[in-house]
């Protein structure tokens, strides 16, 4: 069954009796450009046909030779593609390694299907950032023999076009001690944590004074993560955190870590939870303890660092009484962004076959250079190159011709297989980053590389084997395609942070590269560059709000923008050029009309550690005022959603638009005020904190005021004290009034004040929040509601949708006409199954979806 049978089935479930109304045709009504495209790979034998990878978008499809692009998702497994290939043999055969596996098309990307055993917890046959540079392979003489470079560092083949694998490269073990449990803790998926736990008997007999304390054998890789915990946990239902342990991982050699009472207090949540337990307190109670939780938290989609552990005990006077000892029990649950098992070498970055001798296969290693394979991966050899090689390229017309790139160390060639390598790098330009290297299909000597500068990028080809080096980095922007940074975009921008380089195998000429912002085509061998991104959607769009002809939308690294035409095309209101004190992300909108213009109010967060701050315009985006008054100098980080307190709960008094509310996820910390509720009653331009705060600041959307009482306001929380609480005295104090489920992302509120609270499930107030009552039976998928709008014309008809909160392709839209009583799917057509936002617009009867990509239909 692929990926989207299961939405399609859901919605035969959901709808009960119900008469299914027609599926919506949705169109497209974004913009392209804006986001980090990584994978491009031209068709084989089709002019025209090219295809392009995005992190968080998926796969694009061009047929006019990148003039404009469509987005071809249906059935992949994940939205983060960062590496394409496709198979000669049978041209309209796609490989896509996506953070979800190795994803197959047979009919030109119309349909993916993940292959097996390629998932991130099986052979890891995935593509990720800054591991995967050309990981995906086809022999181009038979077709049924792929390659694949996994990001743990070895290489597979598979012999049937990928329904089965067989391990070909693998880099040697370490040598710990015989039962070493060996944790990466971050690098696995984009959770801000990851853990494992194990349950465990206490030994018979044992008594609290007996024990000195808790301890393990341990030893880390040298890189602290922020933060990590040993959490203990009792039968009686009791939990005890340690201190910050995070300076155990800069100890590289074995040691005996024991851990005393003084070491342990009550877990937070469970404080929180049990306030009478807080003064009552003395140590763990020790001969109680039934689990242990060992987690690390912080940045781990960036950094990985590892610990090894044998072993867990009890300190007494009699020496250690070990609770597990991993050479006799080595099973353990994780969670989160962890990965268990052997360790691993550096990635393989990119595979290559040799076109003329496909038994000679190169892979370019993170960590081991360029390696090399005479008999179709049998055997392989380390080649006499630096260690960090990032993409490997044999000439097509020349198998003994070999090209790599390594990175700052520049580029190298071979022409003897790989033998011995010539350094081409001395014309290079300072500091530059070399990232992928392509060989003409027909000319040896003609190269073409792509390297980074900082966030600069840089093009250079040569017509004489690298001797000498041509530059072109400058594109010629589309900013009717892509609107953003128009001040610093016209009629040329500089080519940033490429990642892959494609040249067309028909005809040499035409180039593409994958790049940050701005992709670009070449069709006279790269001497010039024009933007292509028409079509290719990658926005993270937080917000869309109507007035009147225009349609408002905030983005996450973009700014807000604004269109007048439904979407056809958008014009950049902020910021105009890069700027570090607007530059960032926007998150909500609120838009009233005014006597000059739209009164336009944004929320941001700027990129470069600067404090959040809301923009202001009066004129409709003309001018615009920025301000932090009243708001944190400082960004939350403790309880927070992404690792930092953002402003994305903005809501506006319908009865004064001048009078604004603003909710910041955080808790207070390290003497800083942290996040919460504030209140602008000047249009925004100055704000003060709430005298009173909800009981939980994990906030994301989820924030109302009443249209009956500009007085009773609603906060929607997660995590500890999630759910939803009530003001009826504009913030002053707070009541927790729905519990049934403690995440809760976003609230929606109708004209007559009945409130929508989504979770797992949706849920109705139409008392103010004093009863609640479910109205949808989505199954327990591991997805949750967010997405949510109201028809202000029918208040039977709601419309909501699903999502992850990784990159899978999981998620849907659903709309009720009945009041919830039953639920149709109508994602359809939409690539983007799991929009955050949904927007109605009544006066033209359609609905809106936004999450990556903006798209609209009519109902």
């Amino acid at each position: 069954m692929t990926n989207r049978s299961v939405p399609c089935l859901l919605a035969v479930l959901l709808a009960g009796t119900a008469q299914a109304a027609e599926p919506p045709t949705w169109q497209w009504a974004g913009w392209g450009g804006g986001g980090f495209y990584y994978a491009a790979a031209f068709h084989p034998t089709q002019a025209g046909t090219v295809y392009l990878g995005g992190d968080v978008a998926g796969v694009y499809k061009s047929t006019d030779g990148g003039r404009s692009w469509k987005m071809i998702n249906r059935g992949l497994a994940d939205y983060g593609v960062f590496s394409l290939a496709c198979d000669r043999t049978a041209p309209e055969t796609v490989y896509a390694a996506t953070a979800g596996g190795l994803c197959k098309s047979t009919d030109g990307g119309a349909q993916w299907r993940l292959l097996p055993q390629t998932g991130p917890r099986e052979l890891r046959l995935t593509g990720e950032k800054g591991k995967s540079v050309r990981c995906v392979a086809v022999d181009p003489q038979r077709g049924n023999v792929v390659w694949a470079a996994s990001p743990a560092g070895r290489v597979y083949r598979s012999n049937d076009g990928g329904e089965s694998w067989q391990l070909s490269y693998q880099p040697a073990t370490e040598g710990d001690p015989a039962g070493t449990l060996r944790v990466q803790f971050g690098k696995v998926t984009g959770d801000w944590h990851g853990g494992y736990w194990i349950p465990f008997t206490p030994p018979a007999g044992l008594t609290n004074d007996a024990v000195q304390g808790f301890g393990l054998t341990f030893r880390g890789d040298g890189l602290l993560p922020r933060d990590c915990f040993l959490t203990l946990k009792a039968s009686t239902g009791a939990a005890y955190r340690s201190r910050n342990l995070r300076e155990l991982f800069g100890t590289k050699t074995w040691s005996e870590v024991v851990l005393t009472a003084a070491d342990f207090g009550l877990d937070p949540e469970y404080a929180k939870q049990h306030p009478e337990a807080v003064t009552a307190y003395r140590g763990p109670d020790w001969s109680q303890l039934n689990r242990l939780d060992f987690v690390c938290v912080g940045p781990l989609m960036n950094e990985a660092p590892v610990g090894r552990f044998t072993r867990f005990y009890y300190q007494t006077a009699a020496g250690p009484q070990p609770v597990r000892e991993f050479a006799k029990a080595p099973a353990v649950a994780t969670y989160g962004n962890v990965r268990v098992g052997a360790a691993q070498g550096g990635p393989i970055h990119a595979i290559a076959v040799a076109e003329r001798q496909p038994e000679l296969v190169f892979a370019a290693s993170d960590d081991r250079g360029v390696l090399r394979s005479r008999d179709g991966g049998q055997s392989w050899t380390a080649l006499p190159t630096p260690s960090h090689a990032v993409s490997v390229a044999p000439a097509p017309s020349d198998p003994q011709v070999v090209y790599a790139a390594f990175g700052k160390d520049g580029v190298q060639r071979s022409v003897d297989g790989g033998e011995t390598w010539q350094n081409l790098s001395a014309a290079l330009p300072a500091n530059c980053a070399v990232n992928e290297v392509a060989v003409s299909p027909r000319d040896p000597q003609a190269v073409s590389l792509i390297g980074s500068i900082g966030w600069d990028g840089a093009f250079l080809s040569s017509t004489n084997g690298g001797t000498t080096w041509t530059t072109s980095s400058q594109i010629r922007t589309d900013l009717t395609a892509n609107p953003t940074l128009p001040a610093e975009s016209s009629p040329t921008a500089k080519l940033s942070a490429p990642r892959n380089l494609a040249i067309n195998p028909q005809n040499p000429q035409e180039l593409l590269i994958a790049a940050n912002w701005r992709p670009c085509v070449s069709r006279d061998g790269g001497r010039s560059w024009d933007e292509s991104v028409r079509g290719a959607d990658i926005s993270c769009v937080h917000d869309l709000r109507f007035s009147g002809d225009r349609v408002y939308a905030a983005a996450m690294d973009e700014g807000t923008l604004v269109s007048a035409d439904r979407g056809a095309t958008w014009r950049a209101l902020w910021p105009p050029r890069w700027d570090r004190e607007l530059s960032g992300h926007n998150w909500r909108l609120a838009i009233s009309p005014g006597p000059t213009g739209d009164q336009i109010v944004a929320t941001c967060s700027p990129w470069d550690s600067v404090p959040n701050r809301v923009i202001v315009s009066s004129d409709g985006g003309q001018t615009l005022q920025r301000t932090t008054a009243g708001l944190p100098a400082t960004n939350p980080t403790a309880n927070t959603m992404w690792g930092t307190g953002y402003p994305r709960a903005l809501a506006a008094d319908p009865r004064q638009p001048q009078t604004l509310y603003l909710g910041i996820d955080g808790d207070p910390s390290d003497g800083r005020e942290g996040g919460g509720l504030f209140r602008s009653t000047d249009g925004g331009r100055t704000w003060t904190r709430s005298p009173g705060q909800p009981g939980g600041r994990r906030v994301f959307y989820g924030l109302l005021v009443d249209p009956t009482d500009s007085q009773r306001l609603y906060w929607g929380a997660s995590g500890s004290g999630g759910g939803v609480w009530r003001s009826a005295d504009g913030g002053t104090t707070w009541q927790h009034v729905f519990k049934s489920e403690s995440w809760v992302f976003n609230l929606a509120i109708a004209a007559d004040g009945t409130v929508y609270c989504p979770g797992r499930n949706l849920w109705r107030s139409s008392d103010h929040g004093t009863t609640w009552k479910q109205v949808s039976k989505f199954p327990d998928n591991g997805r949750q509601v967010i997405g949510l709008a109201l028809d202000p014309d029918n208040p039977q008809r709601i419309w909501c949708s699903t999502v992850t909160w990784d990159g899978s392709s999981q998620g849907g839209v659903y709309e009720t006409t009945d009041g919830g009583a039953s639920w149709q799917e109508i994602t359809a057509d939409l690539p983007y199954v799991k929009p955050l936002i949904l927007r109605y617009d009544a006066a033209r009867h359609e609905l809106w979806a936004a999450g990556v990509g903006i798209y609209r239909c009519s109902r």
